[in-house]
């Protein structure tokens, strides 16, 4: 439809923040030229191919359910369920999602014994199982189209879509189970190689923090790179609600780690599966489930030969366009996925843009005999165009002349038989349509619909203040529901709004929040009150905690030697007073100190102070402390945090701490300073 020549004239300037800080989204087609609304119609086109056109993959069943189905295997596996679940989600197709679950929940997810929670990987379409086990990327899929689900449409349209992910995810901690005889299953486990006794089963290695490629049997013992999508977990992070966000982040930091090392340096190619630490898997052949490939038999090893498993082929033509993803989201890995981006891109340059086959050996060379993956009765190297489109999607990274060339090949794309006969509408129809969404600016992190983004904090969790009764041994991890993230009740006492939560189960003591603001010191007053409401004394001490960017300038009144433990935060000592310029680390850190009543913060030109009781050394609750300082691991949030003097409380008692908040606008640098501190003390005078 549009030249080269016309495509040409718009260069690519690839973004450097991702769509969880900008919420924006590149639309590279129309970036290269093409007519939007032509854009529009062509994604439109390509979904109507997948759920609604001859050759659709998506079939309703009675008033509430629906599929999708490998049409060439004859069965319905957890990755198409579950892809299709992201893409109406990503599209606003409420019906097709809704279908999509039921489907899923009544016929693939075990509701009870050892795999509740997990999903049968392959069934028939009639709902029969044809394995009970589980392939991971189908977890990793349902759970993040659910929390979007969630964010997108509420949770009380008829499912509780926050809640389905957050039992998949409690789920699918580590738990023992008695190996079933032969082997436990996965999809093709391997009999005879399962130790004997109680075994764990999991969908992250606790070791490595890497998703397995089946969480039990042989499986979990090595992973598949094409189940790594590391902006997924930080979606997890910031709004599954499962007390687990550190983890979810570590695990999002790992896996960028392990794709590095799985793929190669040259040719950009990677394994189909391989070791956790990127290594070639060693192990006899696995009959698995390529997508173009009906199960082989279970338990069965496929005599040794070259390993084909370690070849570039169906699975792995998912990386790029999942790079793709992290980088349009997260841009966390930004210099390293440009690299990668082009890299392989290169490298299918050199094979031919309009030629290039679609399993290579990752040196580049070309795989032989049954080292080739049979897809749909076929074993044949083809130019298929999931290839073209995922190929296509690496775009969104690239900046160099020879990625239009490879955008221009998917919109001329036809999703066709081959002369021999063999078509694929299940596999190549869906990636089509992913490569569609992302180049249009159509695959984006969806917020939830009420969410008030007033900085850009990488963490839903780290936003804002929250309020908690110290000390923190009373209640451990996470934090007491009741007070930090259940609804409290709202109410107006004339200029103040007053926040009532309910009386933790835990506790027994119930939080009130009293917002009001102090025209003459020109402040946010906060009054936090603790009420006993449970029928013994109980001692207890206020604590706030205001999340920043973990960057700018913090600093209070105490020498830096005082701050404890030593040296862990790298605060100085300058003018009496102890100041830390933010930095980064890949441990989570806190300190604690005794200051005189006041933390405060610099950022991109704004101060702000926090004013409290200044408290003597032996007011704090145990192990506490008047002032504290938490740093995240990486570049994430930190938390400012005060607390007030631990006071006995008779049942029915109460107590009452106030903190004052400061804003104003400081020209001056964000650096240890006279004059900062004497602006400070002004200010909370």
């Amino acid at each position: 439809m549009l030249s080269l020549a016309a495509i040409g004239l718009h260069a690519q300037a690839p973004w450097d923040k991702g769509g969880f800080e900008t919420q924006k989204y590149r639309n590279l087609f129309v970036e290269m030229g093409y007519n939007p609304m032509a854009v529009e119609r062509k994604l439109q086109e390509v979904f109507n191919d997948v759920f609604n056109g001859p050759n659709k993959v998506y079939f309703e069943v009675g008033d509430t359910l629906g599929y999708i189905s490998d049409i060439k295997n004859h069965d319905v596996r957890t990755e198409g369920m579950s892809y299709g679940m992201m893409i109406a989600v990503q599209l606003d197709k409420k019906d097709i999602f809704d279908r999509l679950w039921r489907w899923s929940k009544k016929y693939m997810q075990h509701q009870s014994g050892t795999r509740e929670g997990y999903f049968a990987w392959s069934l028939k379409t009639d709902g029969t199982p044809n394995s009970q086990g589980a392939a991971s990327d189908g977890e990793l899929y349902f759970i993040t189209a659910l929390i979007f689900a969630s964010n997108r449409w509420g949770d009380d349209t008829g499912i509780n879509y926050k809640a389905e992910a957050q039992h998949i995810l409690n789920c699918t901690m580590p738990k023992e189970y008695e190996p079933e005889r032969g082997g436990f299953g996965g999809f093709g486990g391997f009999g005879g190689q399962q130790q004997s006794g109680p075994q764990k089963m999991f969908l992250i290695d606790p070791e490595t923090m890497l998703i397995t490629f089946t969480p039990d049997g042989f499986g979990q013992r090595y992973t598949d790179p094409s189940y790594h999508i590391p902006a997924f977990y930080e979606v997890w992070a910031r709004w599954a609600d499962d007390g687990r966000s550190d983890y979810w982040q570590e695990c999002a930091r790992k896996s960028r780690e392990f794709l590095h090392k799985a793929i190669d340096e040259k040719t950009g190619l990677n394994p189909d599966m391989c070791q956790y630490d990127g290594t070639e898997l060693q192990m006899p052949r696995f009959p698995g489930r390529p997508p173009g490939q009906a199960q082989g038999q279970q338990g069965q090893p496929q005599p040794p030969r070259r390993n084909g498993s370690s070849n570039f082929r169906y699975d792995s033509w998912r990386v790029p366009m999942n790079i793709a993803l992290d980088y349009e989201w997260s841009c966390a890995d930004k210099e390293w996925q440009r690299q990668y981006g082009e890299r392989i891109q290169n490298f299918f340059y050199s094979q031919g843009v309009d030629s290039f086959v679609d399993q290579y050996r990752v040196d580049g060379t070309l795989p032989e005999g049954n080292e080739i993956l049979q897809a749909g009765g076929f074993r044949k190297l083809r130019h298929s165009i999931g290839l073209v489109a995922t190929t296509a999607a690496a775009s969104m990274m690239c900046s160099h002349e020879k990625s239009k060339e490879f955008v221009k090949a998917l919109w001329e794309a036809k999703h066709e038989p081959f002369e021999d006969g063999y078509f694929d509408a299940y596999y190549d129809g869906l990636l089509r349509l992913f490569a569609f969404m992302h180049l249009s600016g159509h695959y984006r992190v969806i917020f939830p619909k009420c969410y008030l983004q007033t900085g850009q904090m990488p963490m839903r969790e780290a936003y804002g203040s929250t309020f908690w009764t110290s000390p923190q041994k009373e209640w451990n991890w996470p934090p007491v529901q009741e007070y930090d993230k259940q609804a409290y009740k709202v109410e107006q006492d004339g200029n103040t709004l007053v926040l009532t939560s309910d009386v933790s189960q835990k506790l027994g003591f119930r939080i009130k929040k009293a917002f009001s603001t102090d025209t003459k010191s020109e402040a946010i007053t906060v009054t936090y009150t603790i009420i006993n409401e449970s029928g013994k004394e109980k001692q207890v001490a206020p604590w706030e905690i205001t999340r920043v960017l973990n960057e700018g300038l913090i600093f209070f009144d105490a020498p830096a030697e005082q701050v404890t433990p030593a040296g862990i935060i790298p605060f100085k000592t300058a003018f009496k007073a102890a100041w830390y310029t933010t930095d980064v680390a890949n441990d989570n850190r806190k300190i604690n100190a005794d200051g005189k009543g006041w933390l405060a913060y610099l950022d991109k030109g704004l101060l702000m102070v926090k004013k409290f009781d200044d408290l003597k050394p032996n007011q704090p609750a145990p192990d506490e402390a008047e002032i504290q300082v938490y740093v995240n691991r990486g570049k994430t949030y930190i938390e400012l945090e005060s607390q007030g003097a631990y006071t006995k409380l008779a049942p029915g008692e109460s107590l009452s701490w106030t903190v004052k908040w400061y804003l104003m606008p400081y020209n001056g640098e964000a650096a240890p300073s006279k004059q900062l501190l004497k602006t400070v003390r002004k200010l909370i005078k």
